[in-house]
């Protein structure tokens, strides 16, 4: 009997060993999947994947696409990251105007990247007394030099974005004027057309803007 009260014991420790092991053993694989999934960084391969859904204005596979890049790339804070993520806004913005997308969707998904990095498309400079759509032009708002960005589609039918970046530093626009320029910084806050017209969907309020030069790659 001391023999089968012995083994009975030693059952049940190893049951209650094995159901401890089992617990670690899932919050250990928790752990690394999570953190797989969020240490991972965008990568130029995974932008230029992109790229034929863009080619195409196929707003709905450009969004889709860079909405799974950016699930699982959550830590990144790439260049690469800040222009899928603008991919992404501009896509859903894109979306709203052929129904595929609200407008109240469209702000609940922009505004999930408030106080993230945008990194825009590049554009050309153009002076301040100049008209025209995708490209950048420099601004005095309030005795502060403001950059501003109309970007359209291809068909020129719809604003997608209104762009207005603060920038961090001084700017001198006589010197980038004719120049190709990307923008981007903070995005600040996020506005969508407050009559659900398609004319224009959204306004985006960038901060620490920046304004580069394009060199080729």
């Amino acid at each position: 009997m001391p023999h089968l009260h012995k083994a009975l014991t030693l059952a049940a420790n190893f049951k209650q060993y094995s159901t401890r092991m089992k617990y670690i053993l899932t919050l250990l694989f928790h752990i690394i999947v999570t953190t797989t999934s969020y240490g991972q960084i965008i990568t130029y391969e995974d932008f230029k994947s992109v790229i034929p859904f863009v080619q195409k204005e196929d707003f709905k596979g450009v969004f889709e696409k860079t909405s799974k890049l950016l699930n699982t790339t959550q830590n990144d804070s790439s260049d690469f990251r800040g222009i899928v993520t603008y991919m992404n806004i501009f896509s859903a913005a894109g979306m709203v105007t052929l129904d595929q997308m609200t407008h109240a969707d469209f702000f609940k998904n922009a505004n999930k990247y408030i106080g993230q990095r945008l990194v825009m498309s590049a554009h050309p400079c153009i002076d301040s007394s100049s008209q025209g759509f995708n490209s950048l032009k420099f601004v005095t708002v309030d005795g502060q030099m403001q950059g501003m960005t109309i970007s359209n589609n291809n068909k020129g039918t719809n604003i997608l974005c209104f762009e207005y970046f603060k920038y961090k530093d001084v700017i001198n626009p006589s010197e980038l004027i004719g120049k190709n320029l990307r923008s981007g910084g903070t995005l600040e806050k996020v506005e969508v057309n407050p009559n659900n017209s398609k004319i224009w969907i959204s306004r985006l309020h960038i901060v620490n803007s920046f304004a580069r030069e394009m060199t080729p790659r």
